[in-house]
């Protein structure tokens, strides 16, 4: 009776997992999430956590990287590093990058 119940999620990852197509060298992107840096000062470098994984930003600033760190951004870019060897990360050249403002709360309905 258990197995039954789990045909239909694993059939639902296969198929999701066959018609995901890897990113290719070249291709424009757009990734959101949150920026951090990795490394050790002074070899710090930016990335940010996509759905998809995590990537190198390439043409960041150590300053820009160090005001966003920990914030919720969107990236426009050109992969650079699709192939990723060892602990090497899927590298981007970032052409745009934006803060994303968290949307405001609704305010709470007066009491009367």
């Amino acid at each position: 009776m258990n197995l039954r119940r789990l045909v239909a999620p694993c059939a639902l990852a296969l198929m999701q997992a066959a018609c995901a197509t890897p990113m290719q060298t070249g291709e424009t992107v757009d990734l959101s999430g949150r920026l951090a840096l990795r490394g050790n000062e002074p070899f710090i470098y930016a990335v940010v956590y996509d759905a998809r994984g995590v990537f190198e930003l390439e043409g960041v600033t150590r300053e820009q990287a160090l005001s966003l760190q920990n914030q919720q951004v969107t990236v426009h870019g050109t992969v650079t590093r699709a192939q990723v060897l060892g602990a090497q990360l899927p590298a981007l050249h970032v052409d745009s990058l934006h803060t994303v403002t968290p949307a405001s709360a609704p305010s709470a309905p007066a009491s009367q």
